[in-house]
């Protein structure tokens, strides 16, 4: 049945039940309204990137070929007997550093000493038939001359005394011998360096044949790295040796401590083919000890130097997929890409030969922060390999205000005397420095009954 067939004392029941549905619905409307209306973002300024930034310097760059070395030892001996005997006697300390000629070691000499008598007793002992013989052939020249003597007696005191001549000779030989070979029996530094770990012991029987010496002495003053370029150098190796000695660095083989400096004296007549390699040995004086027999060492040859060359620290060049560019600062504060090509990298700086010009301000640090096009807030700083040390106190201070306030207002008014009023207040405060407090979507609702 249709309000408008209802009885005239019905219609006002049936308007004032509706009064409070639609009553309801309009609060409800409120609501949602209160609820999804967009609130207004908080207005965020582009704030430029802080960077580092300087100009590109001249500077000279040494060009050098380095290597993995091997030092050697220019004498390295390992001391070994002559002659069979019984270690007598040590006479150095391990490790020690020996003079050349001094005494290392001393074997028995009892055995080639009585030799040597005996030989220097037959000497003797032949050397006195050899007297008589002479004293002999010269009475029988003198007889042959009065009729007294025969020739043939003259020939046999003559061939005596020859035969007797060539007897102490070879006494004298093994004289020498004798001695020689009691002279093996006492060991001598060769040349002048250090010794190594004692290989015999105090009464061992030593032979020559034995595999192991006594001990081994090994040149420290002066030594040489030996180490292998690639062939594609010995061109400007050889042309640069030719107008004087190039000088050659060595460190330790992590780069972080020079050891010695000296000269190329040896270039090997022959590339291996193998491998492509030449050959190389410097020499150095070694007068501090710094370089050891067997270290592996990182050599370095300097083969010329490039002088005035531009430059940017190391740090600052960006290796992309289009090459190798440099964040550049135009004149507007704008961080723009460059492509450049560089040179060598010595001591953390590179070479920059084409791309940029001694006027232009380049990105040294915070790279990895910009993209091209942003802009930035350079600092000036020195164009040195090291980057500077960032400070240590560090304020940021940001502040972001948001304010929303939406306020509605819904009055209705039914003929049965009913009154709606509905208040949404929505306040959003949200404030950001090192802490952030927010209140969000407070709502007051008066419903007057």
């Amino acid at each position: 049945m249709k309000p408008a067939d209802l009885p005239n004392h019905e219609a006002p029941r049936a308007r004032r039940n509706r009064a409070p549905l639609i009553a309801a619905v309009a609060v409800l409307v409120v609501i949602l309204v209160a609820w999804f209306w967009p609130r207004h973002p908080a207005v965020k300024s582009v704030q430029a990137v802080p960077v580092n930034a300087g100009h590109a310097a001249k500077r000279d760059f040494p060009i050098r070929v380095a290597a993995v070395g091997t030092v050697l030892a220019l004498n390295t001996v390992d001391v070994k007997v002559r002659v069979d005997g019984q270690l007598q006697r040590i006479a150095f300390t391990e490790g020690q550093d020996v003079k050349a000629g001094q005494l290392l070691a001393q074997l028995d000499q009892g055995p080639l000493s009585a030799q040597l008598h005996q030989a220097e007793a037959a000497q003797r002992k032949d050397q006195a038939s050899l007297d008589n013989a002479r004293l002999d052939f010269a009475r029988y020249s003198k007889l042959v001359g009065i009729g007294a003597a025969t020739t043939q007696a003259v020939d046999t005191a003559r061939s005596q005394v020859e035969a007797l001549a060539a007897t102490v000779a070879a006494d004298a030989a093994l004289v020498q011998s004798e001695r020689l070979q009691l002279s093996f029996t006492t060991l001598c530094a060769p040349f002048t360096g250090r010794v190594g770990a004692r290989e015999a012991d105090i009464g061992a029987i030593v032979h020559p044949a034995d595999t192991t010496g006594i001990v081994t002495v090994t040149q420290m003053e002066p030594i040489t790295v030996q180490f292998s370029v690639p062939q594609d150098v010995l061109p400007d190796l050889l042309a640069n040796q030719a107008k004087a000695p190039l000088a050659v660095n060595v460190t330790t083989r992590s780069g972080s401590t020079p050891l010695a400096e000296g000269t190329l004296v040896f270039i090997d007549s022959t590339v291996d083919a193998t491998t492509g390699q030449i050959r190389l040995k410097a020499s150095f004086t070694n007068k501090d000890r710094t370089l050891w027999p067997g270290e592996l060492v990182n050599a370095r040859v300097l083969m010329r130097t490039d002088s005035q060359r531009l430059a940017v620290p190391s740090r600052a060049v960006v290796n992309t997929q289009n090459g190798t560019q440099l964040y550049v600062i135009d004149a507007n504060g704008t961080a723009r890409m460059r492509p450049v090509q560089t040179g060598v990298a010595v001591d953390g700086m590179t070479e920059i030969r084409s791309g940029i010009a001694p006027a232009d301000l380049i990105v040294f640090d915070g790279q990895s922060r910009l993209n091209p096009g942003v802009q930035v807030a350079a600092t000036m700083v020195a164009t040195v390999a090291e980057a500077p040390q960032a400070n240590a106190n560090t304020n940021t201070n940001t502040n972001t205000n948001t304010n929303t306030n939406t306020n509605t207002n819904t009055n209705t008014n039914t003929n049965t005397n009913t009154n709606t009023n509905t208040n949404t207040n929505t306040n959003t405060n949200t404030n950001t420095n090192a802490n952030t407090n927010a209140a969000d979507n407070q709502a007051n609702q008066d419903h007057p009954s």
